[in-house]
């Protein structure tokens, strides 16, 4: 009978657990962003992906100011903190403008052998920095293109919803897994291990 309160005990733990997870409690998107990138950070990754693109065509086949002046508007509308660097690191505040980089995050891509996109949650802001790379329509205006084909590096900074980890489909997970562990604990309970023993030995 020892395994038995063994297992209910077991998966009265697990089904508390299971439980508690569907209400919105800690841990939240943030708290475990290094162990799972929800899919809204996802979402958050594709939205700042599509603002890139456009500065760039705005860039190309506009004024290269309109394109800052669309990352302004950008700001003031979503509450974004966007930035642009060139390939040696430095920010790029307006066209033909520079100054040094206080983010240590873009050296480390720019020098990287294999430039990727970062992005992290830190001081309670979701940051993402994404590399630009020289595509065969950008030497047009760009003549010296380093080994490593990168153009420059764009960041975005923003806050974000801790409660968004609680989505429809994280609930619908955890009642399941809930349903599951309460027929198992019911199967427990109903079990008699001491009868089966019983029976070996009638036999």
């Amino acid at each position: 009978m020892k395994i038995k309160f063994v297992y209910l005990a077991l998966v009265i733990i697990l089904l508390i657990i299971s439980i508690s997870q569907i209400f919105t409690i800690p841990p939240y998107a943030g708290d475990i962003y290094s162990v799972y990138k929800s899919g809204y950070f996802k979402e958050l990754d594709r939205g700042f992906g599509v603002t890139l693109d456009s500065f760039l065509n705005i860039k190309m086949f506009s004024k290269p100011v309109y394109g800052w002046i669309f990352l302004e508007d950008m700001r003031k509308k979503f509450n974004l903190d966007i930035k642009i660097y060139n390939n040696k690191g430095l920010e790029i505040p307006a066209p033909g403008e520079t100054e040094a980089s206080k983010d240590k995050n873009i050296i480390k891509i720019i020098n990287s052998i294999n430039p990727q996109s970062y992005s992290a949650v830190q001081n309670g802001k979701y940051y993402s920095s994404i590399p630009i790379f020289f595509e065969d329509k950008c030497r047009f205006c760009h003549t010296g293109i380093n080994k490593k084909n990168i153009a420059g590096i764009m960041t975005f900074e923003r806050d974000y919803d801790a409660y968004i980890y609680y989505s429809s489909e994280r609930i619908i997970i955890f009642v399941i897994l809930s349903l599951v562990l309460m027929v198992l604990l019911y199967l427990i309970i109903k079990w008699d291990p001491g009868k089966v023993i019983k029976e070996l030995f009638d036999k």
